[in-house]
């Protein structure tokens, strides 16, 4: 799984992934994520506008961080865990805009086993 998060910033600056153009346009702002590697720390820069994301290795000033191991970040692109689990066991930490963080991190692809609430009533309900 190495890399998968790199694979998934590269997608998104090439415009592949669609969910980035159904975001509300008052969506703005730079998110930095912090990929804490073997010795050294990678940053990306990710800036939300108007329904398009800008990659870049370098940028302005950040309204929020995300800091976490390249494992944890891995996880999360590939859809295998969320984010909300991820922050709240630590293994991503969040500084700044936490409305900007939690706007950015529904880009990335949910879990394969996330189904609708309804698909899950209908289920239950064979099931009796």
């Amino acid at each position: 799984m190495a890399d998968v998060i790199d694979g998934f910033l590269e997608r998104l600056s090439r415009k592949e992934i669609p969910t980035v153009q159904f975001m509300p346009p008052t969506v703005r702002g730079t998110v930095r994520l912090d990929i804490e590697g073997d010795k050294q720390i990678e940053q990306w820069f990710v800036t939300l506008r108007k329904g398009h994301a800008h990659v870049a290795r370098e940028g302005r000033e950040p309204e929020a961080v995300m800091r976490g191991s390249r494992p944890a970040f891995d996880r999360l692109a590939s859809g295998e865990e969320t984010f909300v689990a991820l922050l709240f066991r630590n293994d991503i930490v969040v500084e700044g805009n936490i409305q900007l963080v939690d706007r950015f991190s529904r880009l990335f692809p949910s879990p394969r086993s996330a189904r609708h609430p309804r698909e899950f009533v209908r289920e239950e309900r064979r099931k009796e």
